[in-house]
């Protein structure tokens, strides 16, 4: 499912998105796990083209890399799923918990810039996400 008003790009694999964290990006902010993270700033809106909005100066690390309030969201989100694979029965072939497995699925408005994007892939990556399932609409035959 989409939020109302969310473009995503079309794409024609037939394979269905595994359960996994979600983050979605809208042109205005993000969701992360149904809970509005981040507001994006209105940097330019005319009446002949689309709002252009981007990342608050004030939501991004000293290192203007990484956005801190989706940092901290993952982050907390990976320690509960720890934890939750420390506490299962589930093992290893060595008794060990399960990893983290580090899966995040991403519904990004093609609207939205890829410098954006590429902050986010990049903060999601120092919280310890390393699978990126960027998700598209189904093309209809």
């Amino acid at each position: 499912t989409t939020l109302p008003g969310l473009k995503l790009p079309i794409s024609g694999s037939q394979d269905l998105p595994p359960d996994s964290l979600h983050l979605i990006i809208t042109p205005e902010g993000m969701t992360f796990e149904n809970q509005r993270i981040v507001e994006f700033e209105l940097t330019s809106a005319s009446l002949d083209s689309e709002a252009s909005y981007t990342i608050k100066k004030t939501d991004l690390a000293e290192d203007s890399r990484r956005i801190t309030p989706l940092f901290d969201a993952l982050v907390k989100a990976r320690d509960q799923a720890e934890l939750l694979r420390a506490k299962s029965k589930a093992r290893d072939d060595a008794g060990n918990p399960l990893p983290f497995d580090g899966v995040l699925a991403i519904q990004a408005d093609k609207r939205v810039h890829y410098d954006t994007i590429r902050k986010i892939m990049y903060t999601a990556a120092t919280a310890g996400y390393k699978v990126f399932r960027l998700l598209a609409l189904k093309r209809e035959s």
